[in-house]
């Protein structure tokens, strides 16, 4: 595909977190092969860098110091004053954004006023809160690419123009594998193992981690034999969870990187919410869904709670089955005696057991089929043959 100069099509890529990075990268990586006439430049992540995307600034260093997705905000502003200089010097024929609202949904409007389209790729998710955004998304977005199912009849019940795409996640952990000495090393010894999943951010790791580690202290005192290992999603996280573990009393391995060999060694998994219960969901494990959004929010979500969030469940295992599948202790964990006791009978209960992962099962194998990056690519091409002088 070519502009009839022979110029080839300019793509405006930007994520603003690793996540999105990752998952924007495949998406290049395939549209290299099958769109070779794009090129992509934008705000990048080392992933996008790696995968040859010209880097106009890097969001995702500052999520990384920061740890919050809204602290971000306040380095957006350069992002997108830069954004908008790169847009003068070098029009895009196209603007795909991933993921991150509060950044992205500011730089659509702006895209829109220019004239240029955009095609907004891992959708807000305003059926959960805030759904006043879907006007936004309305006129500011060409095209929206969802990676839930009900996603797509829900944004256009709104006058969205959205297409399921599939969750990008299941086409890169597809390609995992699980280290057979690692996975045997963690069950030496015939020990159940619990694996701890406490996220990436740094913000996130400082809240959750001390009350898994509290869970994991609990079920050693009720006379379990057990052993924890800790999911290090990055290695600039290492010294941050070493610390926790530290004084936590309770001995627990790290592995970094390597989801496949924790996920294959555990019995059970207590998983920060969000994407990490879909990793844990791959692997068909029995988790225990936590988040604990701190002290301040937990009053303003006893008065405003109900009238901000619209879903029954809040972890996406329970929100994609539309019913309690897994427990979930989340936007806030009261009382971690109470997380323990589910703990030690999913643990103990093995009729439990066979029914989660056999729900899980139903919940997750739909998800698996596919690939986001060639769906996300066929809607590429179908946005810039619509472009004057391209075919």
């Amino acid at each position: 595909m070519s502009q009839a100069d022979g110029e080839p099509a300019r793509i405006f890529i930007s994520v603003a977190e690793h996540s999105a990075d990752v998952h924007a990268a495949a998406l290049v990586r395939r549209a290299r092969e099958v769109l070779p006439a794009c090129r992509f430049y934008g705000l990048t992540g080392p992933r996008l860098r790696q995968a040859g995307v010209e880097s106009v600034y890097d969001l995702t260093a500052h999520a990384a110091m920061l740890g919050a997705a809204f602290s971000v905000v306040g380095h957006a502003w350069r992002a997108v004053r830069l954004v908008e200089r790169a847009w003068v010097s070098a029009p895009p024929d196209l603007v795909v954004l991933l993921d991150a609202p509060e950044l992205h949904l500011r730089l659509a409007r702006r895209a829109r006023r220019r004239g240029l389209p955009v095609l907004y790729y891992i959708a807000p998710q305003t059926w959960a809160a805030r759904a006043g955004r879907n006007r936004q998304i309305a006129e500011a977005v060409e095209r929206l690419a969802c990676i839930l199912p009900f996603e797509e009849e829900y944004f256009r019940r709104a006058s969205i123009p959205a297409t399921y795409v599939g969750h990008p996640l299941f086409e890169t952990i597809r390609h995992e594998k699980p280290d057979a000495a690692t996975v045997e090393r963690l069950r030496a010894g015939g020990r159940m193992v619990i694996a701890l999943l406490p996220g990436s951010r740094r913000h996130v790791i400082d809240a959750l981690l001390p009350l898994q580690l509290r869970v994991v202290n609990r079920l050693a005192a009720s006379g379990l034999s057990l052993g924890a290992v800790v999911s290090v999603a990055s290695g600039e996280r290492i010294d941050q969870i070493r610390g926790h573990l530290s004084g936590a009393g309770v001995p627990a391995d790290m592995i970094v990187g390597d989801n496949a060999s924790v996920l294959t060694a555990a019995d059970l998994a207590l998983v920060a919410s969000g994407t990490a219960t879909l990793h844990a969901a791959y692997y068909r494990k029995p988790m225990i869904v936590m988040y604990d959004a701190g002290p301040a929010l937990s009053v303003l979500h006893g008065a405003l709670g109900r009238f901000v969030l619209k879903t029954a469940h809040l972890s996406l295992v329970n929100i994609l089955a539309g019913r309690r599948v897994v427990p979930e202790f989340m936007p806030f964990v009261r009382d971690v005696d109470q997380v323990a006791r589910v703990a030690r009978q999913l643990l103990t209960d093995a009729g439990w057991r066979r029914l989660m992962v056999a729900q899980i099962d139903e919940v997750v194998r739909p998800l698996e089929a596919g690939s986001a990056s060639d769906r996300v690519c066929e809607i590429i091409r179908d946005l810039l043959r619509c472009r004057p002088g391209w075919a």
